[in-house]
């Protein structure tokens, strides 16, 4: 009987101290959230109806529901491309600023969205030496998906999204339009995101 009653009072005692967690947010009331985290970066990208992988990372500061930091991505391979001559090699990087803002990022899923704006570059390297292209760019993705809070330091967010590209020589063995594209993306943030202060 003891122990029931115990075990009762505990019950009780939880219950208590979750529902004083959940306070709800009001008009004169805001809930202060500040933090970093650093995050892998894992794209897929459709590229004349190939899919092409990209691997990068960012590093960001919270506050509030927003963060802001910088980027960094990286083309991993790249198949199938050109109708006629296969490049030996072609390199696509770019980075830039990094904003975004979670909703409701106390419960265990919600809604993720980002922007990335920076400037890149593309370099191709034909077998032939005498056919070499490189030039930069303006390059601009919004994303929007889902992310699950996995342990207090860890999410994991996936989006999709569009990469908007501008600035490109017209006379490069590529155009803006190859180069562009919907966009899939898988995020790892680690790091100390803050809790809800009322």
């Amino acid at each position: 009987m003891k122990i029931k009653s115990i075990l009762l009072l505990f019950a009780t005692l939880l219950a208590t101290a979750a529902s004083a967690q959940q306070n709800d947010e009001t008009l004169f009331s805001r809930s202060h959230r500040s933090g970093f985290f650093f995050a892998p970066i894992v794209e897929y990208s459709d590229f004349n109806k190939e899919v092409s992988t990209s691997f990068g990372g960012g590093l960001a500061f919270i506050s509030g529901d927003l963060f802001i930091g910088g980027y960094g991505m990286g083309m991993a391979e790249w198949n199938d491309f050109f109708l006629d001559d296969e490049p030996e090699q072609l390199d696509l990087g770019h980075g830039g600023l990094w904003m975004g803002y979670t909703f409701q990022q106390h419960e265990v899923l919600h809604l993720f969205t980002s922007v990335k704006a920076g400037w890149g570059a593309v370099n191709i390297d034909f077998s032939n030496d005498e056919f070499n292209f490189d030039d930069s760019f303006v390059v601009f993705t919004p994303e929007a998906g889902l992310e699950i809070n996995v342990a207090r330091w860890f999410r994991i967010a996936g989006t999709a999204g569009y990469r908007f590209i501008n600035g490109l020589d017209e006379n490069l063995a590529v155009t803006e339009k190859d180069l562009e594209g919907f966009t899939g993306t898988i995020t790892f943030r680690m790091g100390w995101f803050g809790r809800r202060r009322w």
